[in-house]
């Protein structure tokens, strides 16, 4: 008996030491325990994008990603904004180091051309004249302004005078300031430009340049005529310029054909006191009155811009124009009226026809001329 409970002791110590199985919550523990070292002793790296075949190919070869390929276009434009900063800068350097060389090795030389030909003038002309021997310095001369005093003889007229020295109407008008070209008296002494042009006095606001551009001269011709050192100028100076002409107002005035006559016809009435045809007592008559015939034309006695068209009390059908220098003209008794209010016209335009409208006796063209508010006697005026 003792001895088979001995022996079944010895066989439960063999089977237990043979199996020795481990409790499920111990080898979980375990398992966790060196799970949890084993991460403890990696390191944690970031997750690579896995590109694909097909997307790489679609990349530059020398670009993968997205930000790679942005940042490659920002630098490659970057070169290029700084290779045109570069050039900028090389080309004005360049450009002056190119003239500094020149200027410095350049020789001084006369001008192979002549200078200013369209003033070589005619027999009387006094120039300044320049030379030079050395070879390649051509002689060229600059026209110097000169005045010679002529004494009117009888006989002659500004015309006849222009033609004799070869200059224009308008040199002579100018130089001698002539209100009553048309009238000469003989002794009178006239200074006579050596070349055709007019005197200009420099008005405030003036400048050599606007000058030049209204009578279209050059500007190194005005400088050299009246022998100006630089283009600064005074209000009142006296300047010659070379081949000017006078406006057509300033020619008319001068030579007495500012205003004329307006109609054929017959002076019936001129301008002052009269006895009025209507009251039989004396009254001023602010015109004088051509008669002819109801249609005969009537023009512009100068030229100017129409302010009135239409009936105006005693005068009928009227027209006014107003002209230069305040000037103004009235056309009175019109049969017919060819302008418009507004209508710029021309010194001898047609602006109607003669007629009887209005306070009349008779055809007849009624004509006034005012300046500035005031009556002036046409008569003294008109010209044919």
């Amino acid at each position: 008996m003792g001895n088979r409970a001995a022996a079944a002791r010895v066989f439960v110590e063999q089977r237990r030491s043979a199996v020795q199985p481990r409790p499920s919550v111990e080898r979980y523990l375990d398992q966790h325990s060196s799970s949890s070292r084993a991460l403890q002793d990696q390191k944690i790296l970031p997750r690579k994008r896995v590109v694909h075949i097909s997307e790489a190919a679609a990349l530059p070869h020398s670009l993968t990603t997205f930000t790679d390929f942005f940042k490659g276009k920002k630098s490659g434009l970057l070169f290029v904004l700084a290779l045109l900063l570069v050039f900028i800068s090389i080309v004005p350097l360049s450009v002056a180091l190119k003239s500094y060389l020149w200027e410095k090795g350049r020789q001084l030389t006369g001008e192979g051309d002549v200078l200013y030909d369209q003033f070589m003038f005619d027999e009387f002309s006094q120039l300044s004249r320049l030379s030079g021997s050395e070879r390649g310095v051509t002689d060229y001369t600059v026209p110097i302004l000169k005045l010679r005093p002529y004494t009117v003889k009888k006989g002659d007229s500004l015309s006849s005078i222009a033609q004799r020295y070869k200059i224009s109407l308008d040199t002579i008008i100018s130089a001698n300031h002539l209100s009553q070209a048309y009238f000469i008296q003989i002794g009178t002494v006239l200074q006579i430009p050596n070349m055709s042009g007019i005197f200009y006095s420099v008005k405030k606001g003036d400048s050599l340049s606007s000058i030049t551009t209204r009578y279209n001269v050059d500007m190194n011709k005005l400088l050299d005529v009246n022998d100006l050192s630089s283009s600064m100028i005074y209000v009142g100076q006296r300047l010659f310029i070379p081949n000017g002409r006078l406006s057509d107002w300033e020619r008319a005035e001068a030579l007495g054909t500012l205003f004329k006559y307006p109609v054929k016809g017959r002076l019936t009435s001129r301008m002052g006191f009269r006895i009025d045809p209507f009251t039989a007592k004396r009254a001023y008559h602010a015109g004088i009155d051509l008669s002819n015939r109801i249609g005969t034309p009537v023009h512009a006695s100068q030229s100017g811009k129409v302010t009135f068209v239409g009936y105006k009390g005693n005068y009928g059908k009227t027209v006014v124009i107003k002209h230069q220098q305040g000037y103004v003209t009235l056309y009175g008794h019109l049969d017919k009226v060819l302008v418009k209010r507004g209508q710029i016209v021309r010194q001898g335009e047609r602006i109607g026809t003669l007629g009887n409208t209005g306070r009349s006796t008779g055809p007849h063209l009624h004509f006034e001329i005012h300046q500035y508010h005031k009556l002036i006697d046409p008569l003294k005026i008109l010209s044919k």
